[in-house]
C-alpha cells in the first residue's frame, strides 16, 4: 500500500487543472525542509513534476531545484539514448532484433521531451534464441555485468541481466518480456504485434500499446520498501495518449494467457478509483472473473509482501513450475535441483566464492 502522502506527487504531475496541481505539490511538499530529503522513486519524477509546475501563474517553491534536475536529467537521457543508438545499429547489422522497453519506449512513444522522464539505463528485449550473440556483441564493446552474474545458459526464471560500461551507463539485455511467464514460447505473439515509432531521427521498435499496458502495469505490483509510484504515471500517460489504441479484449486475454489477470485487476481498479483513469467497469469486471491459478494467487501474495528466505524460495519454485508446465510431481522436484543449482552459480561471484568455502561444493 502507497501511503497516501506519497501519492500527492503524481496527483499533481497528472492533475489538469493549475490550482489543483499546485494544491497537490503545496501538501506533498510539507513532508520535507529541501528536496534532498525527496525518497529515490519519488525522484524520478521530479523533471516531470518541474514540466507540469513551470508555466502555472503562482509562486512555487523550489522551481529552480526543479529546473536544475531536469536539466540534468535531459543531459544524461541523451547521453544514455545516444550510447543506445550506437549499439542498437550495431545489433542491425548483426542481424539481431530487438524491442525497446520500459523507460526508454515510454520516453520515445508517449512523453513530449527527452528530459522529462528520468531512466537509469536502458531496457531492450531480443529473442531467446540470440541471447548469446547479443552478450557476445555487447562484451566486446565493453559491456559487463554489473553484479558478476555468468553470462551464459542461464536459469529459466532470470529474464534478464544488467551490464555497465566503463563511463557508468547501464543497458537491460531481456530475453523474456514478463519474469512471471518464464516457458517457451510465451512472447511469440508478442513479437508479432509490436510498432515503430521515430524518436530523435531514428526508428525505434517498442511493444504495441496494448502490450505496453500490460507491461508496465507489472511493474507496479513487487513490493519495495520505498513502494513504487513511476507506474502510476507511466500508465497513466499510456491512457491518456494512446489509449483508442487499446485493444481491452486483447488485454484482458493476454492477462489470462500469462497468469496476469490478478496482477492487472490489482493495478488497473487502483488507477481507476484513485485517479478517475478512463478504464470501463467491464473490463474490470472481466478481469475480475476471470478463473485464477492456485499458483497466480500464491505467486501475487508473494510478490506483495516483504522479501524472506522462505518467500524467495517459495517464488522461485512457481515460476520454476510455470516454466515447466504440465510435468510429475517428482520430475518437476527433480527438474528444480538442476535450476537451484543453475540459481547458485548465477549469484554474485564474491558470494558464489564465499558460499562454495563455507559448504566445499
Amino acid at each position: 500500500m502507497v501511503d497516501p502522502e506519497k501519492l500527492l506527487l503524481p496527483h499533481a504531475i497528472l492533475e489538469k487543472k493549475d490550482s489543483t496541481a499546485l494544491d497537490y505539490f503545496y501538501r506533498w511538499s510539507q513532508s520535507f525542509d529541501n528536496m534532498e530529503k525527496v525518497d529515490a522513486d519519488s525522484f524520478h519524477l521530479l523533471p516531470l513534476l518541474y514540466k507540469r509546475l513551470v508555466s502555472t501563474p503562482k509562486p512555487v517553491p523550489y522551481l529552480k531545484q526543479l529546473e536544475g534536475i531536469y536539466r540534468l536529467c535531459l543531459m544524461r537521457n541523451s547521453m544514455l539514448f545516444h550510447k543506445a543508438f550506437s549499439i542498437f545499429d550495431g545489433l542491425k547489422k548483426i542481424g539481431v532484433p530487438f524491442i525497446t522497453i520500459k523507460g526508454g519506449a515510454l520516453v520515445a512513444a508517449y512523453y513530449e521531451d527527452i528530459g522529462a522522464r528520468m531512466i537509469s539505463d536502458v531496457d531492450f528485449l531480443v529473442r531467446e534464441q540470440d541471447f548469446e550473440k547479443t552478450l557476445r556483441f555487447l562484451k566486446e564493446r565493453g559491456w559487463n555485468s554489473k553484479y558478476g552474474w555468468l553470462l551464459n545458459n542461464p536459469a529459466k526464471f532470470i529474464h534478464s541481466l544488467c551490464l555497465r560500461n566503463s563511463e557508468g551507463f547501464e543497458f537491460d539485455v531481456h530475453w523474456r518480456a514478463f519474469y512471471q511467464c518464464p516457458w517457451d514460447g510465451a512472447d511469440l505473439a508478442l513479437w508479432d504485434h509490436t510498432e515503430e515509432v521515430a524518436f530523435q531521427g531514428k526508428t525505434i521498435r517498442i511493444l504495441n500499446t496494448t502490450q505496453q499496458m500490460l507491461h508496465n502495469c507489472v511493474q507496479g505490483v513487487p513490493w519495495n520498501a520505498v513502494p513504487s509510484i513511476r507506474w502510476i504515471v507511466d500508465v497513466m500517460k499510456i491512457l491518456e495518449k494512446r489509449s483508442g489504441s487499446i485493444n481491452w479484449e486483447l488485454l484482458v486475454s493476454e492477462s489470462s494467457t500469462r497468469n496476469l489477470s490478478l496482477t492487472m485487476w490489482h493495478t488497473l481498479n487502483f488507477l481507476k478509483s484513485e485517479f478517475h483513469a478512463d478504464i470501463s467497469d467491464e473490463v474490470l469486471e472481466s478481469l475480475k472473473q476471470l478463473p485464477k491459478d492456485i499458483r497466480e494467487i500464491r505467486l501475487f501474495d508473494i510478490l506483495t509482501s516483504p522479501p524472506s528466505f522462505g518467500n524467495n524460495f517459495r517464488k522461485k519454485w512457481l515460476i520454476h513450475g510455470f516454466g515447466v508446465g504440465d510435468v510429475s510431481n517428482c520430475k518437476k522436484m527433480l527438474l528444480f535441483l538442476g535450476f537451484l543449482k543453475k540459481d547458485f552459480h548465477q549469484k554474485p561471484s564474491h558470494l558464489r566464492e564465499r558460499i562454495k568455502k563455507w559448504f566445499m561444493w
